[in-house]
């Protein structure tokens, strides 16, 4: 046993000190030059920024530049309204002649984003096409998608049962490189790749399939999805059909593709894509839903109808709403730290926003009613308040299955559609019975 000096204990212990505090110094040191040397950079980065945006156009205004893409979007709205009216037009006259069984109908399907749980509306899809009667999934006038929903358009635009259950399988199946996070050094354009969903969107988006949509869409339906121009500030819807017809022509895909995984992309998070030398990112920024929320009434389908068939019936149109995401939402405690606080508010934003958007088609469609005497029908569906994820995550296998289940069951039953969407302010009815 070696006898050691007390006093040799205490010098030591005085010499840890010592060496500790000097580590300290230094740790502060090197931590105070780290974070002057962040803050250079990022303002470098930004100025740089700046300069390079004003540099590739110094004497171009972005105002104007908004206006007139603005113009170019409506314009080619008009146009695409007109083929669409025209086919309506042709399904009016088949039923004239006795060729139809059914009157025409416009039918808008409008599936909005929501991440994963947009397996609730692949789900909800493939149900409704086990429905028959007035409900029955018809085939739809026009799409249009946002995020998730953007994934599933070209499936329901498609509408047959092979294109429905492939779509469906690909949300059962999440692979673990669909997202995964990654350190956030400032010179990369996001939090977190998607390799896995490039992957997916590669393999199915073919150019045989573009070439169905192409097909599909001759007869003048559409096809549209949204995107966010980050440069011009505001959403940039895109015909996808066009996309195809041109993809098709050229042989080469990755444009479409880059449309796609644009409007999936949210900010910061999921990488931004470069198509025509701008960025885009998330469509579920500008706008949630795609319902042609920002067109005067007088550019509306059945302005277009009464202008070129003056005298003749304006058809029903039926606006079908696949929310998905929860029209209340959960409250939860959250975690105080960024993370957390940044996607729980970006969340709560895009899901007020939405329901905001489905108030204002159901008061479009209440102004069309009284104004042509038209019928306008909404209708709603939603992931049900109730609904819980099993654990934390997204992508996660099980709540997706969950959730793909969930849809099929609700897609079978025409008693899932509403035709409204909560307040915040209704009581339950035990509630108003104990009132009473």
């Amino acid at each position: 046993m070696i006898a050691r000096n007390p006093g040799s204990v205490i010098g030591s212990c005085s010499g840890t000190s010592i060496a500790v505090r000097s580590s300290m110094r230094l740790m502060g040191a090197l931590l105070e030059r780290s974070t002057s040397a962040l803050v250079r950079a990022v303002t470098l980065v930004a100025r740089s920024g700046k300069a390079l945006v004003q540099g590739e156009s110094p004497s171009e205004d972005p105002l104007e530049t908004r206006r007139k893409n603005q113009a170019l979007e409506v314009s080619g709205y008009q146009a695409l309204l007109g083929r669409l009216v025209a086919h309506v037009k042709r399904d009016h006259d088949a039923w004239v002649a006795g060729k139809r069984s059914r009157p025409p109908t416009f039918d808008f399907l409008i599936v909005s984003g929501g991440g994963d749980l947009g397996a609730f509306g692949a789900g909800f899809l493939r149900g409704w096409g086990r429905v028959t009667g007035p409900l029955e999934r018809p085939r739809f006038t026009a799409v249009s998608g946002v995020s998730t929903g953007a994934l599933l358009a070209p499936f329901a635009f498609l509408g047959d049962e092979d294109s429905l259950a492939l779509v469906e399988r690909v949300f059962r199946n999440p692979r673990p490189d669909w997202f995964n996070w990654r350190i956030p050094f400032l010179v990369r354009p996001s939090f977190a790749s998607m390799a896995g969903l490039e992957r997916e969107v590669r393999e199915h988006m073919t150019v045989s399939r573009l070439a169905r949509i192409a097909e599909s869409g001759k007869d003048g339906r559409m096809l549209i999805v949204n995107t966010t121009s980050l440069e011009d500030g505001s959403m940039r819807p895109w015909d996808l059909v066009a996309e195809a017809e041109r993809a098709v022509r050229a042989g080469e895909v990755e444009r479409w593709h880059r449309i796609l995984l644009a409007s999936i992309a949210i900010p910061g998070i999921l990488p931004y894509r470069m198509i025509d030398g701008a960025t885009y990112v998330d469509g579920g920024i500008t706008g949630n839903i795609l319902y042609g929320a920002r067109l005067r009434e007088r550019q509306s389908h059945l302005a277009a109808w009464t202008a070129a068939y003056p005298g003749v019936p304006i058809p029903a149109t039926r606006f079908w709403v696949i929310f998905n995401g929860q029209l209340a939402g959960r409250a939860e405690p959250i975690a105080r730290v960024w993370p957390a606080i940044v996607f729980r508010s970006i969340q709560i934003a895009i899901r007020a926003a939405t329901v905001t958007s489905i108030r204002h088609l159901l008061a479009q469609a209440e102004i069309a009613r009284l104004r042509h005497r038209a019928t306008m029908e909404v209708r709603v569906v939603a992931i049900p308040d109730e609904w819980r994820r099993s654990r934390l995550g997204v992508f996660v296998t099980q709540d997706m299955n969950d959730l793909a289940d969930l849809g099929a069951r609700m897609g079978t039953d025409p008693r899932s559609w509403s035709h409204d969407v909560p307040d915040g302010f209704e009581a339950p009815e035990e509630e108003l019975r104990r009132a009473a």
